[in-house]
């Protein structure tokens, strides 16, 4: 599958990145994976619920996520939130 991001998920991301540059490694290392294999373990990929009952989340570190929606035959990055925030 091919990875696709939305505006807003760059923004988010480059914030983030931009207050702890060593998290750059870790968000590369899972997308590497995720378009990959979407059903590698260390992904702990999950579908997300109420009114992002179509997106799905993988693990990054601790609380922090990356959401997903998947169309077609590409992976389209929507979001980083904690866990706390779906």
């Amino acid at each position: 599958m091919k990875l696709r991001s939305t505006p807003r998920f760059d923004r988010r991301l480059s914030k983030r990145l931009s207050k702890n540059p060593q998290l750059k490694k870790k968000v590369s290392k899972q997308l590497k994976l995720l378009e990959k294999d979407i059903k590698h373990p260390s992904l702990k990929i999950h579908r997300l619920g109420g009114k992002r009952v179509h997106e799905f989340a993988i693990w990054i570190e601790g609380n922090l996520r990356i959401t997903f929606l998947i169309v077609k035959d590409t992976i389209l990055l929507t979001d980083v939130i904690t866990h706390d925030e779906y």
